[in-house]
């Protein structure tokens, strides 16, 4: 009974196979002597297996990863996992609060050295922080990765854009799934001398895999329409409802145009080693002012994105909040002019940071060696790769729009001091605070509380892919107690030891 319920149920065979002949004589000669089950009995078999399946889902093991990441006494970036542990109640916003609190209290880690909680956007998270501002104080720092995707969905979603997108993942879907049109493909692109590279299916979930799948669809134009009008490999009805009209290519290529930028920004904020909560701010007023800056030469669909594009970012990056990214850009030498707001919100994060700075001054000085260089590093000049020439026009620093360092909001002389500066970044921005830091004490304190703040959640997400590999199939039996064990010194170990 039970293997006739499988059969049926995994082969997807109908019930109405239980009373054909042929089943029945297969059977006798199977198994003699045995009764087929009456269709009715297999139908409740069959329910009964899903009410039970369906339970043990309901059930499924959920995990939640906290990682902790910090400065070290020699200036450099580090972070650990401290729990991956499977979370039984609902996953509502005070409940995850509690379990936060949790963690840092079993790890004794002080109330003055909780800075900050880097989560998405989602209900229960925005709850969650609500909760620990009530209680511990904690500010909030919404995921910039996260975010910026919500800016570009807002922006694909528009008309004609996202007929462009849907007909495109549709073309890339029918290359994916069909043996015959991926081998076509194959073909053609021997014949062109083109990179046997697959198409890509985006997802929803995946920053910036609308861009892969543009860029990559492009890359194979040709050969896509030339496998799309070989009948060997296509069907002529297909070959009609598939291929992409003018007007898509040529939109098309203007969404890949518009998002480059906005992938190599991504890119930049998911760094784990390197900070990048300093830069955020600054690196989206240079998208706005560079980038997304509309031109003659633009064409409709180019003028859409870009106008929609900068209306979600400033929206959703209201100075608000962006508090925390903003004040974490004064301590960075290359933005601590913030030529990116007005005067009153400038003095505004400069008052804030000078508190904050006498508010730690009861901490321990952190110790260094070096004197700072103030003689620029000369390089030979070398032609810059279109990557390149993304991250320096993210990245232009404030030399083009210096402010008057004489206007109001100084609080402190060592305020005044740093921000008439000019020693440059040659050895990264904490290879700089190493040598400056006794020039700058109270406000290296700041600059080691914000800086270790990361723009983005994707440390913890890359946990989640690394526990992935320790959770598979062989070794889907282990207890919950045991994953957080292993993903603890999976990651911890070679840091620590």
């Amino acid at each position: 009974m039970e293997g006739i319920v499988d059969f049926i149920a995994q082969d997807m065979r109908p019930i109405a196979v239980v009373e054909g002949q042929g089943f029945k004589n297969l059977l006798k000669v199977l198994e003699p002597g045995y009764t087929v089950p009456a269709r009715h009995t297999i139908m409740h078999a069959l329910t009964a297996k899903y009410e039970g399946l369906k339970e043990k889902v309901l059930r499924m093991e959920s995990y939640m990863t906290v990682t902790a990441h910090f400065i070290d006494g020699d200036w450099k970036a580090q972070s650990l996992v401290l729990e991956s542990k499977q979370i039984e109640e609902t996953h509502t916003g005070r409940n995850i609060a509690a379990r936060l609190s949790e963690v840092a209290d079993t790890f004794e880690i002080p109330e003055a050295k909780r800075v900050s909680v880097v989560c998405d956007n989602a209900a229960n998270m925005a709850l969650c922080v609500e909760t620990l501002k009530e209680s511990h104080e904690w500010p909030e720092m919404q995921c910039a990765g996260h975010t910026l995707q919500l800016c570009i969905n807002a922006a694909l979603k528009q008309e004609p854009i996202c007929c462009a997108v849907a007909a495109s993942r549709h073309l890339v879907g029918h290359f994916k799934k069909g043996h015959k049109a991926k081998t076509g493909l194959k073909q053609k692109q021997e014949q062109q001398n083109v990179p046997q590279h697959e198409l890509i299916q985006d997802l929803s979930t995946r920053w910036n895999s609308t861009f892969s799948t543009l860029e990559r669809l492009l890359e194979h134009h040709w050969p896509i329409t030339a496998g799309l009008s070989d009948p060997n490999f296509t069907k002529k009805s297909d070959s009609s409802t598939l291929d992409l009209t003018t007007a898509h290519w040529n939109a098309v290529e203007d969404i890949k145009n518009v998002l480059k930028p906005m992938t190599t920004l991504t890119e930049l904020l998911s760094e784990e080693d390197n900070t990048s909560l300093s830069a955020t701010v600054p690196m989206l007023a240079n998208l706005k002012k560079r980038h997304l800056a509309i031109t003659d030469d633009d064409s409709p669909i180019t003028k859409k994105m870009k106008s929609k594009l900068v209306e979600e970012i400033g929206s959703r990056w209201e100075f608000k909040n962006r508090m925390m990214m903003t004040n974490s850009a004064v301590v960075d030498p290359r933005f601590k002019q913030l030529s990116f707001l007005d005067d009153a919100k400038r003095d505004e994060a400069y008052t804030v940071v000078a508190q904050l700075a006498e508010r730690l001054s009861a901490l321990s000085a952190a110790t260094g060696t070096g004197e700072p260089g103030d003689e620029e590093q000369h390089v030979s000049k070398k032609q810059k790769t279109d990557k390149e020439k993304e991250i320096a026009m993210l990245l232009c620093g404030d030399e083009e729009d210096l402010v008057s360092t004489e206007s109001g909001g100084r609080s402190t002389e060592e305020m005044k001091n740093y921000l008439q500066d000019r020693t440059k970044i040659e050895s990264g921005l904490l290879g700089w605070w190493k040598k400056n830091q006794d020039r700058y004490p109270s406000l290296a304190r700041v600059a080691k509380r914000l800086l270790c703040i990361p723009a983005t959640s994707t440390p913890s997400e890359r946990i989640f892919s690394k526990a992935g590999f320790i959770v598979n199939k062989a070794r889907s039996c282990l207890l919950p107690k045991n994953v957080d064990m292993l993903v603890f010194l999976a990651h911890n170990t070679e840091k620590c030891g």
